[in-house]
């Protein structure tokens, strides 16, 4: 006992002097900087966006919509009305290379003169600087001495961003008051030296209790031994149980089957192991060309998770008739392949319409959870399953069709199914309910019989992907319901009435509709739509704004001491919810698509898109696509191992679960987020 609290107490008291030390010397110089960097990083995006206008209306001069003096004017009379900040008073200028003024909001007495000799009380020629910075490197930071927003009588220190535009030889800016920053961070500062006493003060009276706690640290790390070695225990079982046939090789090695599988073609798992794929598996007739395109792709490490029917051959030599489901994985950085064998019985004979074909789509289906689960054991990329299950999810409501299709006969007219959300996202996870939705052309008089048929074939559609696993969406957006079955005509009416609203609370709930594909049926409605809410979007600006307000009502799970906000939960753990987190990053994609014109509805390409079309920065973009991936990998790693231990699929990540580097690497995605919603927040503001 004696030897533990050594081990606790000194440890106690040298984290103490640490801490302190930690404190007045690294963190509080620390949050300086860090404040500092962050304002720089604003005023940067800021400049950005409003170079952005300088380059639409040069745009318009060079399309011959205007001419340079018409470009001109408007672009300086809407840089001359942009505000932001708290007051409404930060703003933006321009000036040209001469240099000469060429509008500032509140030096209008400086317009049109040159500002050659203007310097500021250090003596400072502050435009001439910025003309040197732009022409050698085309942006960048220049502090100097200048009145306080407004007030010509008060004089400060300012840090400002300025960037060229060359088609005009204009230069454009923004900045910060560095007496603020200078203020923020002693308010700050303060809180914290605060915070660091009280923390000290409870830390000696913790001092006590440590010896309490490390002896249940060690009975919880017993226990969780226990836990780890029973897991282990249920995952072999799982793997050896399944109810699907399983076979898979990677790297190139020898091939590993399940008991099942091993049971369908009657080999030993030794011989197994040796078999070549092309040996084992062929294709139907039917399908013979395209089933040995599936597999020399995934050779090539191409192709996304397929579905085809095929015949195993038996060590007996018999064929045995299956559906393959043929996925490229990647384990431990090696490349590979994993392919489900689901039985068939006289697969020449079926009837797309009867009670079998559905079933079978419900099993297929049911246990793809338990595949995708299996696959992030064997260390695949999170992206990757998510992939899979939302090219899964795809093939199901295809064969849904098909199948509703059998039983109603052909269909008045030619539709097509839109999937929305995390599936036309195509960033399906382990805990993903349905939705979807139709659009078909103006039908005329047919109107009232095409719309009841289509109707109850998504009524049928919503029921066979709920019997197949995906529950039916709680929000209602499902074919099946009047809002979500329409023609391209009262689509287009709808997306108007989103638009044109002035209920954040009705954008921030319409917003998952945003995120449509067509996967069923003619290409042409969905275009037509998309190419209808780009063109509503720009007829109505406060949209964005309004968007950007509730998007803004969610902050990632970190307060300003950099500790999770988490809340308590089953068997008392503190939790936070992943999916909320991985909407933040989702939901400012879709905006900055939106506020751009972008037509990519995924999360990762809306981001390349942005950043290909000089809407983002690369690095920005990159970062935050890094960042989404790590929280897909984090939500999809927990529900995983929930499916593994035989329990219901959740959002919920408990931070003290995770290793120190997992858990600083998730602080700083938050981080991220929280830089990216400080940008919005100044675009945004009173905008």
């Amino acid at each position: 006992m004696s030897r533990l609290a050594l081990r606790t107490i000194l440890p106690a008291l040298l984290a103490i002097g640490l801490f302190s030390g930690v404190v007045y010397f690294s963190f509080l110089p620390a949050v300086g900087r860090a404040v500092m960097d962050q304002k720089r990083l604003m005023i940067r995006e800021l400049t950005e966006s409003a170079w952005n206008i300088l380059a639409r209306y040069e745009a318009e001069e060079c399309a011959g919509r205007l001419t340079r003096a018409e470009a001109q004017r408007e672009a300086v009379q809407q840089v001359r009305s942009l505000h932001y900040g708290q007051e409404g008073k930060d703003y933006f200028w321009i000036n040209d290379l001469e240099p000469r003024m060429i509008v500032h909001p509140y030096r209008p007495d400086l317009e049109g003169t040159s500002l050659a000799g203007f310097a500021d009380p250090r003596g400072k020629l502050i435009f001439v600087e910025m003309v040197r910075i732009v022409r050698a490197e085309g942006a960048g930071y220049v502090d100097y001495m200048w009145q306080w927003k407004d007030d010509q009588a008060r004089i400060v220190p300012k840090l400002s961003y300025v960037k060229g535009f060359a088609p005009w030889g204009w230069i454009i800016g923004t900045g910060v008051y560095t007496d603020d920053v200078d203020r923020e961070v002693a308010a700050m500062s303060g809180r914290l030296r605060a915070a660091a006493l009280l923390i000290l003060a409870a830390v000696a009276a913790l001092l006590a209790v440590l010896l309490r706690a490390s002896f249940q640290a060690e009975r919880g790390r017993l226990r969780t031994a226990a836990a780890l070695h029973l897991s282990e225990e249920k995952y072999r079982s799982l793997v050896e149980s399944a109810g699907e046939s399983i076979f898979m090789s990677v790297g190139g090695e020898g091939l590993f089957a399940n008991a099942s599988m091993l049971r369908l073609v009657g080999y030993d798992r030794e011989t197994f192991s040796r078999l070549d794929p092309a040996r084992l598996v062929r294709p139907t007739a039917a399908e013979a060309e395209s089933g040995r395109r599936h597999w020399q792709a995934m050779a090539d490490g191409l192709a996304a998770p397929v579905r085809y029917e095929a015949e195993l051959v038996a060590r007996s030599g018999d064929a045995v008739p299956v559906m393959l489901t043929l996925s490229r994985i990647v384990v431990q950085g090696r490349t590979g392949f994993m392919a489900v064998a689901s039985r068939l019985a006289q697969p020449r004979e079926l009837d797309l319409g009867t009670v079998d074909n559905a079933a079978d789509l419900a099993a297929a289906n049911r246990r793809m959870a338990t595949m995708a689960a299996l696959l992030m054991s064997h260390g695949a990329d999170a992206l990757q399953v998510s992939r899979t299950l939302s090219a899964n999810a795809d093939a199901a409501v295809r064969k849904g069709v098909e199948l509703v299709e059998a039983e109603l006969g052909p269909p008045p007219v030619p539709f097509a199914v839109m999937l929305m959300g995390s599936l036309g996202r195509a960033e399906v996870s382990l805990l993903a309910d349905q939705d979807h939705a139709i659009i078909y052309p103006d039908p005329g008089h047919g109107e009232a019989e095409a719309r009841a048929y289509l109707l109850e074939l998504g009524r049928r559609l919503s029921g066979l992907l709920a019997a197949a696993g995906y529950p039916y969406c709680q929000g209602g957006i499902m074919s099946g319901e009047p809002q979500c079955c329409q023609s391209l005509t009262a689509w287009r009416r709808t997306f108007s009435a989103w638009i044109h609203t002035l209920e954040p609370a009705d954008l921030l709930h319409s917003s998952i509709f945003f995120d449509f594909r067509g996967v069923t049926g003619p290409d042409e409605p969905v275009r037509e739509l998309r190419a209808h809410l780009s063109t509503e979007i720009a007829r109505q600006p406060r949209f964005l704004h309004l968007l950007a307000r509730s998007v803004l009502q969610y902050e990632p799970p970190l307060n300003a001491f950099g500790t999770f906000v988490l809340e308590r939960g089953e068997a008392d753990r503190a939790t936070f919810d992943i999916k909320g987190v991985i909407a933040q990053i989702v939901d400012y994609a879709r905006l900055r698509a939106l506020q751009h014109g972008i037509d990519a509805t995924g999360t990762l390409d809306r981001l390349a898109a942005l950043a290909a079309a000089g809407h983002l920065r690369p690095d920005t973009a990159a970062e935050t696509a890094d960042a989404f991936g790590f929280l897909m990998e984090l939500r999809l790693g927990r529900q995983a191992q929930r499916i593994l231990d035989k329990l219901e699929p959740d959002n919920r990540i408990e931070p003290d679960a995770l290793d120190p580097e997992t858990r600083r690497r998730l602080k700083a995605v938050f981080a991220h987020l929280k830089a990216l919603q400080a940008v919005l927040d100044h675009e945004f503001k009173g905008a």
